[in-house]
């Protein structure tokens, strides 16, 4: 036999391997196990509910007790498959914790992660490595746990205000005198020529006078859709036009204010 002959006929073993060894889609470990398809073997009697079937079918109905752990109160359902009497899939109205596949004394143990879930396929109970045919089925659920939260979203950037800076040295070092008067400004700094211009993760760019800090908004985001801008106060449709500052061109920057661009050297 050639070698690429040879190494076909080992992908195809290995395939064939890690295909017999597969024993549910959505499992987070399976035990194997003995005994009865009761799943308060399992965990606490006061908390586990169960539905399932002595008989199964090609395919099947199921009915539980209402779980009072999960969003509705209407009671517990589901529907199972069977196919060829050895590879079971289910769906559920609620999550299932665990699920007990019988053959003779043998059982699987198919437990999901924290929180459960609706549905699985695929699921197997092999001895020796060989599939067995299943004579009970046993959906396990109620125990209530909590699936992990995602994290949360970073909180939002911000220009500080001034005087809060000033009390911790300035913005990058230089002390903002913020008008008397009262009137609300935004101030930016930029180092000109060197290395600092560029560092903007460490050290604010910009502080607002006479002010709260000003919150991250996205204007691509429909107001008033979280995150999204506000709304002007007044109509000033024509009114404006937009002001670009270009400060990467050391060693001269430019800005274009009403459609007039202008640049300055240093």
């Amino acid at each position: 036999m050639n070698t690429k002959a040879i190494r076909f006929f080992t992908t195809i073993l290995i395939l064939g391997s890690a295909a017999t060894a597969h024993a549910s889609d959505n499992a987070a470990v399976i035990f194997p196990a003995e005994g009865n398809k009761t799943c308060s073997d399992y965990s606490a009697n006061s908390l586990i509910l169960q539905m399932g079937t002595t008989s199964p079918l090609a395919s099947g109905s199921l009915i539980g007790s209402e779980n009072p752990r999960d969003a509705d109160t209407t009671g517990e359902a589901a529907t199972y498959t069977v196919t060829n009497g050895k590879v079971v899939g289910f769906n559920a109205t609620t999550p299932i914790d665990y699920v007990l596949l019988k053959s003779g004394r043998g059982i699987a143990l198919i437990i999901y992660p924290s929180g459960g879930v609706t549905e699985d396929a695929n699921m197997k109970l092999t001895v020796g490595g060989v599939d067995q045919s299943i004579s009970a089925i046993s959906l396990c659920y109620g125990l209530g746990n909590v699936a992990p939260l995602p994290p949360p979203p970073p909180a939002p950037l911000t220009i500080p205000s001034c005087d809060a800076l000033n009390a911790s040295g300035g913005l990058d070092d230089i002390q903002v005198m913020c008008p008397s008067s009262g009137a609300r400004s935004v101030v930016f700094n930029f180092e000109l020529g060197g290395q600092k211009f560029y560092n903007t993760s460490e050290t604010p760019l910009a502080c607002v006078c006479n002010s709260e800090p000003l919150q991250e908004c996205d204007p691509n985001v429909a107001y008033p859709e979280p995150g999204a801008c506000p709304q002007p106060v007044a109509d000033k449709s024509g009114a404006e036009v937009t002001t670009h500052i270009e400060l990467n061109n050391d060693p001269y920057v430019c800005s274009t204010i009403g459609g007039k661009r202008t640049c300055y050297y240093y």
